[in-house]
């Protein structure tokens, strides 16, 4: 088995290895749904617990793009003060340009760290987060929006 494959093996284990404990740690935690703005401009969220899943367009005249990204959160919501909340994941993005004529595809890995308010028996969210990312398609480097960050809400669904 060369490197590449033994790495990612070895980075898939560790994801599903923390949103095993992520879960079975704390009790139940609503599917979450929302919007937010930021870098790219906007995104729609959808979070089953423990994951974080966003798809947006980014607006901005001459790089115009389709964003797409999946995480995983290792520490979801840990109630800090308050209402106020902490998370922090690890997961991938991924970039589709439409006005280039070669690279037309970006992707890397990102960290997403979060405060959010949590509001009326946590039924409201509001948050706040960033995410530094490095590409790793189509050839490793630090990103072109080296940190994604976003401001928004979201609403339990259960």
């Amino acid at each position: 088995m060369n490197k590449k494959r033994l790495v990612v093996l070895l980075l898939c284990l560790l994801l599903f290895w923390g949103a095993v404990q992520n879960s079975a740690a704390y009790s139940y935690s609503p599917d979450r749904i929302g919007f937010g703005v930021g870098t790219p401009n906007a995104v729609l969220i959808y979070r089953p617990h423990p994951f974080d899943f966003r798809g947006g367009y980014d607006f901005s005249e001459g790089n115009q793009f389709v964003f797409l990204s999946g995480d995983v959160r290792l520490i979801d919501n840990r109630h800090i003060q308050g209402p106020l909340h902490f998370s922090f994941g690890v997961g991938l993005y991924g970039k589709l340009f439409f006005e280039r004529q070669s690279d037309m595809v970006e992707g890397g890995t990102r960290l997403p760290v979060g405060l959010s308010l949590l509001l009326f028996d946590n039924f409201l969210e509001f948050f706040v987060e960033l995410a530094p990312g490095i590409d790793l398609y189509p050839k490793p480097a630090f990103s072109s929006d080296p940190v994604q960050v976003w401001a928004g809400i979201t609403l339990a669904l259960n």
